[in-house]
């Protein structure tokens, strides 16, 4: 062997070693094996219309029609002088990728006269919509971020019947962005926790309890997380 290659050699195995000292290869039960969860609020914004700030009512007839003002969705909860309008459970995430459907009937909860709900037509001085986006965060045993969701809770708010009330429209939310590492698996659905009145029986406050619950999963193991969220007619907002 000549003198270049000799040194060259020497270098390399130098090198190989001293790599072999300063790295140690992640332990793929380690790797996998998620051991903290941050959630974070990123922003708190109002939608507003950019030439025309339509109401409640107009946008939904805009969007779908005469037949889903008058239903508004099925209903899914029910309490003493409320009802809750919408869709019972919907899928935010399917294996790591946003569910972009929208389908589904946002959540409402609006008055219920005679045993019935109210058309919503019927209901006046909605608030423009208002959006909180969070951030969630899963880190492995290295601090790996391994799964990061991003997403946005919606509703409008202030919506009055017959002049009296404070109620709740178009509650839902909404998946923004996803990233998943490779091992990994995630999915994310929403549904409503509970229905209730905020204020009195003569002017009612609606207060609704929204659920999102996820799940991390791979091949050894599979954990499953629930954030609740609870907003009001007023515009109060809070995670539970």
């Amino acid at each position: 062997m000549g003198l270049n290659k000799t040194i060259v050699f020497g270098l390399t195995m130098l090198a190989t070693q001293a790599w072999g000292t300063s790295h140690t290869p992640y332990d793929n039960s380690k790797y996998m094996t998620i051991t903290q969860v941050v959630v974070s609020e990123i922003s708190h914004d109002v939608i507003l219309d950019q030439s025309v700030q339509k109401t409640v009512s107009e946008a939904y007839l805009d969007q779908a029609g005469p037949s889903r003002i008058e239903t508004a969705g099925k209903v899914i909860s029910t309490a003493r002088d409320l009802v809750a309008l919408g869709e019972d459970i919907y899928r935010l995430v399917s294996h790591g990728k946003p569910n972009v459907t929208t389908a589904f009937d946002p959540i409402s909860v609006i008055p219920k006269v005679s045993g019935a709900p109210v058309d919503i037509l019927d209901t006046e001085s909605w608030s423009m919509p208002t959006k909180r986006t969070y951030a969630i965060t899963l880190k492995n045993v290295y601090s790996i971020d391994v799964i990061t969701f991003r997403y946005s809770i919606i509703f409008s708010y202030n919506g009055a019947y017959n002049g009296k009330g404070a109620y709740i429209t178009a509650a839902q939310i909404q998946p923004e962005y996803v990233n998943v590492l490779w091992g990994f698996d995630f999915s994310a659905t929403m549904k409503l926790g509970g229905i209730q009145n905020q204020g009195t029986r003569d002017n009612p406050i609606a207060g609704a309890t929204l659920l999102m619950q996820y799940t991390a999963s791979n091949v050894i193991n599979s954990r499953t997380y629930v954030d609740s969220y609870f907003i009001t007619g007023r515009g109060g907002f809070r995670k539970l």
